[in-house]
């Protein structure tokens, strides 16, 4: 007997190479609950593509792509640390 799962909780995409994905598989993607996906949609930083009838919010492979570039963050490095002199 399968079980059903919360609309809430993240799965994995049949197909990881699809263009299209829904709220549950984004979030699979990012590591994040389905909230976190929200939240970015609300804020304007992930653009929904297209809303199904039925309450099916789906997101774009190009849209991921685009938002991944806009908010990689590159490592900082800080200087140097120098070794310590070895007592005498």
């Amino acid at each position: 007997m399968a079980t059903k799962q919360s609309p809430r909780t993240p799965t994995e995409p049949r197909d990881i190479n699809a263009p299209f994905f829904n709220l549950r598989e984004v979030a699979w993607l990012w590591g994040c609950s389905v909230e976190t996906v929200r939240r970015a949609i609300k804020a304007g930083l992930l653009p929904c593509s297209q809303r199904v009838p039925g309450g099916v919010i789906i997101v774009s492979r190009d849209d991921l792509d685009a938002y991944h570039r806009a908010t990689r963050t590159v490592p900082m490095r800080g200087p140097r640390r120098k070794p310590a002199r070895a007592a005498a």
